[in-house]
Formats: structure tokens, sequence, C-alpha cells
């Protein structure tokens, strides 16, 4: 079970998903009816266990990211549960991994326990490393919400993992060719960069692609400053100040970036382009509200709410009805990253995670609400298809500019 690269042989045969009464209609004609498994056996309730941090620095975020995961089941369970296994329920178990990396596998062993027969998180990379491992020994599949390092994945063989979003990789090449073109189409200067970073796997690999590719897009990278978790930015400020580049791209989590901004108001600094490259906070409405107008005009590349989706918009509606919160970027990806689980359980029949496991290699899901095409997984479990569209803050709002196929608006100089 589960993919085997070594075999050559892909595992996936491009399954369309693009809705529950669709994939429901054709299972039932292999005989998967009346609450029915795969195996033989009858359920009425699967369940997804969601590995994220619930306290500590990063809880702002992964709250939303934990209520994305229960609205995407309630809104399944409301729309007449599994279908393919007669309705059968969708429930959600919730661990708190505090951002720990040495929380992150036993949180996910606590939640297998609890009887999750999938998974989802973690939003910090250690974290999410460290989970994915506990789920690939007990053959368990994992569906990446929010985590980008490309180690994850890519530095060890694992057959029960999935990243329906952009690896770090990913990210650092479509920042570094879409936030040039754009710049330049709008009659402005980006010659020289600063990049900041958060000093984990996260923030280096994202680095590490930058200094790789925006070479490549004409743009010279002059300075480098990284900040560790509580520290403060005022001297990584001051080195920007003399490098004087035309652009700073922050890759950190959000109090990271909020300290970075802090720090420039302090010293009457900003660069004449501010960009983020898979940045939390640039693409939450509260704490863009937090950094003022110094964020306003800054541009960050993200996986992003598709904003010319009424379905999405809906979603994004619901979410803020019921959570009194911002839908943010993370927020918009775990939601995106629950729907590939539920459309897998959907092809699966079952709640057996071998066969969730098997349904995951293969399928396509075209019917989700991330801004990027559908979503199907290569045999390492790297999404595609996987896209970091640009987006700009406007009236202290995030609103994506780039790619064309998913722009709201236009870029504002």
């Amino acid at each position: 079970m589960g993919r085997n690269p070594a075999s050559g042989v892909s595992r996936r045969s491009f399954i369309k998903y693009s809705g529950a009464v669709g994939v429901a209609g054709a299972l039932a004609g292999c005989g998967l009816q009346d609450g029915t498994s795969t195996d033989g056996g009858s359920t009425d309730e699967v369940v997804i266990g969601s590995n994220h941090p619930l306290s500590g620095d990063l809880s702002n975020t992964g709250e939303r990211m934990d209520q994305a995961v229960k609205l995407a089941a309630m809104m399944k369970n409301e729309d007449g549960g599994i279908e393919s296994l007669d309705g059968a329920e969708v429930s959600v178990v919730s661990g708190d991994n505090e951002g720990a990396q040495e929380l992150g596998g036993e949180v996910a062993q606590e939640l297998i326990d609890d009887g999750a027969d999938v998974l989802t998180g973690c939003y910090s990379s250690p974290v999410t490393s460290a989970a994915t491992r506990t789920a690939e020994s007990e053959r368990v599949p994992f569906v990446i919400s929010v985590s980008v390092a490309n180690s994850i994945l890519q530095d060890t063989d694992l057959n029960y993992a999935y990243r329906p979003q952009p690896s770090a990789r990913q990210m650092g090449v479509d920042s570094a060719n879409l936030l040039p073109q754009v710049v330049r189409d709008g009659g402005q200067e980006i010659e020289t960069a600063g990049l900041f970073y958060i000093d984990i796997s996260f923030g280096q690999s994202i680095r590490d692609t930058l200094r790789e590719e925006l070479p490549n897009n004409g743009v010279e990278v002059v300075a480098e400053e990284s900040i560790g978790f509580g520290e403060t930015a005022d001297t990584q400020v001051t080195s920007f100040r003399n490098e004087d580049p035309d652009a700073i791209i922050a890759t950190t989590y959000r109090p990271g970036t909020i300290e970075l901004l802090s720090a420039m108001d302090n010293q009457g600094y900003r660069p004449p382009i501010l960009a983020g490259c898979s940045n939390a906070a640039m693409n939450d409405v509260s704490a863009l509200e937090e950094m003022g107008q110094t964020a306003e005009g800054g541009f960050a590349t993200n996986f992003a709410l598709d904003p010319t989706s009424s379905r999405a918009g809906d979603v994004r509606s619901r979410f803020e009805e019921e959570y009194d919160s911002g839908f943010d970027a993370n927020v918009a990806m775990t939601y995106a990253s629950t729907e590939v689980i539920l459309a897998a359980i959907e092809e699966a029949g079952s709640a057996d995670p071998e066969d969730i496991n098997d349904a995951l290699g293969e399928i396509t899901v075209e019917d989700h609400v991330a801004a990027m095409p559908p979503i199907t997984f290569q045999d390492n479990g790297e999404n595609e298809n996987a896209l970091a569209p640009l987006f700009q803050v406007q009236d202290l709002e995030d609103r994506v500019v780039a790619p064309e196929e998913f722009a709201e608006t236009e870029p504002q100089f």
C-alpha cells in the first residue's frame, strides 16, 4: 500500500473528483452502499485528526486552522456526510502541538490512539516533519495543512504523506518570478533585494530558493538577516538600511513580520518594495491592521482562497460567521487540504487508513477553494500543480494580483 517510487510505476489514475454526488454514484456501482466499507465492514463515522498549535506563539493562526478543519467536516455533514458510506459522519479530534517539534509526533500518536483514520497539520515545518514520521510508522495517511519546508517530503521516502500546498522551493520560485514581473510591469525598479527569514527549516528553505532564483530574474540578493522566536529586529533593520535594497522579502511567522515592521517604524525606514514569501502576517487582516500603513502596498506570495470562485467566497463568509475570526491564507489552505481528505474518503468508500491512502495517491481534486489548479499528487507526495499566487495589500486587505487567471484586482503603485 502507499506509493512505491522504486517501482517506476505511477499509481495515479487521475480520478476526477468534482463533487460527492458523482463519486457516490460511481461507487454505488461497485457495491459500496448502506454504510458498507471496502473491507466489508459497516462505517457510520470517519475521524480526522487535527494536529495544530492551539497554544503558544503560533496559536493565533493554529486555532483558526483547526477551526477550518472542523468547518469543512461540518459542511460535509450538512451536505449528507460521506455519500459513498451511506451518509457516514465526519468527526474531528484535535490535538495541541504548541508549535513545539518534540510534540509533533506525540500529538500525532495521541490522535491515532483516539481513533483518527487520517491526519492533518501542523503549520510549523519541524513539527510537521515529526508528525509525518509518526503517521508513517503507524501507516496512517497525513495530508499536510500548511508546512513548506522541502525536507518534510523530499529528505525521506514517505508513503503516507501528501502536501497540497506549494513546497518551499515552489514558493520561492513563484515569488522570484511573479514579484519582479509585476513590479516592473508597474513601472518600478527592482534590482536588489534583502532577505529576512525565521531561522528554522521553514525560513531557511525559502531563503535558499530565493538566493538561487532571484538572480535568474535580474534581482541581486545584497543582504540576508535572520530572526529567532521572540527576538527583536532592530539590528536587522539597521543592516538593511545600510545595504538599501530595492525590496525586502520576509519569510517569517506572524510575530516576526509584525516585529520587522515595528522596527522599521522605530527607525523611520521602509524599502521601496516590501514583500513576503510564505508570510502569514501579510495575509492576515488583523496583523495588517496592527502593522498599519507600513504594510500598505506590500506584496506577498502565498497560498490563497480563490477570489474568482463564488463557493470559496461562501466558505469564507461561513467561517467568519461561525468563528468571528479572519479567514487568511493559512486558513484557506487548511480548508482546501481538508477538502482533499474528504474527497479521498469518498473515493475510498472506506474509513480504513490504507484505503484512504490508496485514494490519496490516485485522486485529482478539481473542486477546491484554493487559488491553484486541480490538486493531484506526484509519487513523492507533492502536489504537481501547486501554486503560490501574488497578493498586494490594498486598504489593509490582501488582494490577489497575479497570475491573471486568479487575479481579483490590478496592482497599485
